[in-house]
């Protein structure tokens, strides 16, 4: 080996490792959907376990998903590193494998390997930072493919038929968009004018094909993509205008940080590119060893490389999302740039070493951007919820409502799944779930689980009413705002107290509370009341017809003064409430209405309301 492509093969290394930093500087990294990945893995790694008390929830269903290879990997490696430090373990490799395919890929293909430098920023992009794992796993493991495959076209080898058929089944179970891709680029390699030889260097794909054979007959998720459309009155595929598409471009590469440093360096990125592919000669060809066996090794990489037009043509035409699938179209732009790579030869020598060198400056700027992101992230935001998380008993049934779902750091949402987290490290059942997408592992179990949600439940906390839609819940955490929480105290008290985070638990009934505006909101919840005529509360509704109670409270006014109240406990007969309220009553004077009601089973009696109007007590 040349002294200088040792020197190039350690920055490489060196910039590799590099790349994977982030992960480590912090206990729990903030991407959007990491905490669903990891109570997905919990519950597959202790479903038997008491202390978190799986078995009484979920139903194992492996044959659902087709994210295998993340899941089962990260399950064995949690045997002796625990969940959290496997997961990394996982996402490292990812991370550091996706230049290092790029660059086997480039070997196999004679190119000069210093053109997977490129690769090295790409490995943090959008779709990391959204969490999905199983799709940035998938990329490396289709490259490192491609480089077999290159390697049995010029050369047929048992060996490395085998190689091939096992990283495509493998590559299957981890997602199906590179899948896609690395079927189309074997294909592309294999192709020439011997049909039979074509044919059986296409013979490592049939374990893969019989495994999507299998999942397109059994899997939910399959037969949701299937049906895409297919029925009147169902849910639509939802395609972004041009416009719209050109402006994300961009942002599905680089988009990473708060900050506008990555997209500068995205800016950089693509000039220097430019500069690489425009100073390109052409390296001498490896021709194949037979002269029946076709193309050059030239040709095969050109081949490859139309692979990226192709990620482009399939990101402006195919939807934005389907039903719960999303991003769809969004796949590509990361996949066409990098089989856009092997369209560089090599750059001429008196412009490769800036090139190459500006490239480790641009990558070594991003990962420290990242890193620094992640640590002000966890000190200045995380570190709260997870302290919050830690508070809660173990196996209990949570609930998060987030208002502040985002960052001030990194991109995505990465609060969004918070109670998630919590059964990562404490197990029960939490909602939101993936377990209600028909692509999780595991499911609820129908005879104990909570009410299902519709599609993106999550992102609307302003939606739910906390009595009855957290009914099957122990526990809430909230994050921002707490909504409507505070006037449930019939339902829930707070247990922990935090700037950003809070702990609510569920509330023994048999006690009392003070709380003027819930009692409020009871009279306000209850179905339209109209007080008999002649009752002590008919006043309120005297002259309207078909009006009822709370509408003539409404009217009633409160001059700007907050109502009083208080509730018993929950007995056999519900609870006695009693509200205080200050307003003016036909333009007369401040008056002083007190209401009497009794609340059984999410009603007011009608029987049991007494009112009395009486003047309001001067200010002392």
């Amino acid at each position: 080996m040349k002294r200088e492509t040792f020197v190039w093969e350690l920055v490489f290394a060196a910039l590799a490792i590099a790349a994977a930093v982030p992960v480590w500087v912090v206990p729990h990294p903030p991407i959007q959907d990491l905490p669903q990945h990891l109570a997905a893995i919990r519950v597959l790694h202790d479903h038997g376990n008491a202390d978190f008390g799986f078995s009484q929830y979920f139903e194992l269903h492996l044959g659902r998903t087709q994210y295998l290879t993340y899941y089962v990997l990260t399950h064995c490696l949690a045997y002796p590193f625990g969940i959290f430090v496997a997961n990394k373990l996982v996402i490292t490799a990812a991370i550091v494998g996706l230049p290092y395919s790029v660059r086997a890929l480039l070997l196999a293909l004679g190119r000069d390997f210093r053109v997977a430098l490129f690769a090295l920023p790409l490995a943090w992009n959008a779709h990391l930072m959204l969490g999905f794992v199983n799709f940035v796993a998938a990329i490396p493991i289709t490259f490192a493919a491609l480089a077999v495959a290159v390697g049995l076209r010029l050369r047929w080898d048992v060996n490395r038929a085998l190689w091939l058929a096992g990283l495509a089944v493998f590559t299957f179970y981890t997602h199906v968009v590179p899948f896609g891709f690395l079927v189309l680029g074997v294909v592309l390699v294999s192709a020439g004018r011997d049909l039979r030889a074509m044919a059986l260097r296409l013979t490592p794909l049939i374990p893969a094909l019989l495994a999507v054979g299998g999942w397109l007959r059994t899997s939910p998720a399959a037969k949701t993509l299937l049906g895409m459309g297919a029925a009147e009155g169902e849910a639509r595929p939802e395609y972004h205008p041009f416009r719209r598409s050109v402006a994300e471009l961009g942002t599905w590469l680089f988009d990473v940080l708060r900050s506008r440093v990555d997209e500068t360096l995205l800016a950089v990125w693509v000039i220097l590119f430019v500069a690489a592919l425009w100073s390109s000669e052409r390296v001498v060809e490896r021709e194949a060893p037979e002269k029946s066996a076709g193309p050059s090794t030239r040709d095969l990489a050109l081949r490859l490389a139309l692979l990226g037009p192709l990620a482009l043509v399939c990101y402006f035409v195919l939807p934005a999302s389907y039903a719960w699938v999303w991003p769809i179209n969004a796949r590509f732009p990361i996949i066409g740039s990098l089989f856009i790579l092997l369209a560089v030869e090599q750059p001429r020598r008196k412009f490769a070493l800036p090139i190459y060198a500006a490239v480790c400056v641009l990558s070594l700027v991003l990962f420290r951007e990242v890193g620094v992101a992640f640590v002000r992230a966890h000190r200045e935001e995380g570190r709260e919820l997870y302290a919050a998380i830690e508070s809660l008993p173990k196996g209990r049934r949570v609930v998060g409502l987030v208002w502040e779902r985002d960052s001030r750091f990194v991109r995505g949402s990465p609060y969004l799944h918070a109670a998630a987290m919590y059964q990562a490290a404490r197990g029960g059942a939490v909602m939101f779930s993936f377990a209600e997408y028909p692509q999780s592992p595991f499911t609820f179990k129908a005879d104990n689980r909570p009410p299902e949600v519709p599609p993106r439940w999550e992102w609307f906390p302003m939606m739910v009413r906390p009595v009855p839609d957290l009914d099957w819940f122990e526990y809430v955490i909230t994050g921002g705002d707490p909504g409507a929480l505070p006037l449930y105290p019939d339902g829930f008290e707070l247990a922990r107290d935090g700037e950003r985070w809070k702990v609510w638990k569920r509330r023994d009934p048999s006690l009392p509370f003070e709380n003027g505006p819930a009692v409020l909101r009871l009279l306000s919840d209850a179905p339209g009341i109209e007080p008999a005529p002649g009752s002590s509360c008919a006043m309120l509704t005297e002259g309207r017809a078909g009006q009822s109670l709370s509408v003539g409270i409404d009217l009633f006014g409160r001059a700007g003064v907050p109502p009083t109240g208080r509730c018993s406990g929950l007995g056999a007969e519900g609870r006695t409430c009693e509200l205080a309220l200050v307003g003016r009553a036909d333009g007369a004077d401040q008056k002083r209405l007190r209401v009497q009601f009794v609340w059984k089973d999410r009603a007011v009696s009608a029987q049991s309301l007494r009112c009395e109007l009486g003047a309001a007590q001067p200010p002392m």
